[in-house]
């Protein structure tokens, strides 16, 4: 079975990172080499998520407004040394997944790790009582 990191990982981290990137741009102002420092990845990384070569949910991720928005507060925070974009892995997970940015059908195969330790932890209590 697949984990829906893996996912996240190889679909929605892209697409937060492309939308990331052209919000360093265009709002701050910040060259390639200052968008890689920043996000902790290659130039050529940020030049391929300028360029639309990476990153498949772009306009899915831009459709909704709110989901913008946090993007733009993330945006803010990497910029300001507030917050590493790895750090929010998980928040991102959660965020998409509230947002319907995956289908049932897309969701329904995978399995979410905090999810299975939550399940685990619970059982875990349950047991020892």
């Amino acid at each position: 079975m697949k984990l829906f990191c893996e996912t996240i990982f190889s679909d929605t981290l892209p697409a937060i990172r492309a939308i990331v990137t052209s919000e360093m741009t265009t709002r701050y102002g910040m060259n390639q080499m200052e968008i890689a420092e920043k996000l902790e990845i290659t130039q050529p990384a940020v030049s391929q998520y300028k360029n639309g070569i990476r990153g498949k949910r772009v306009r899915q991720l831009l459709s909704d407004p709110k989901l913008v928005e946090w993007v733009r507060d993330l945006t803010e925070d990497i910029v300001n040394d507030r917050v590493k974009l790895y750090e929010k892995v998980c928040e991102i997970c959660a965020i998409t997944r509230a947002h319907n940015i995956y289908s049932k059908k897309e969701l329904d195969p995978f399995l979410c790790l905090i999810q299975m330790w939550d399940q685990r932890t619970k059982k875990d209590v349950k047991a020892s009582v």
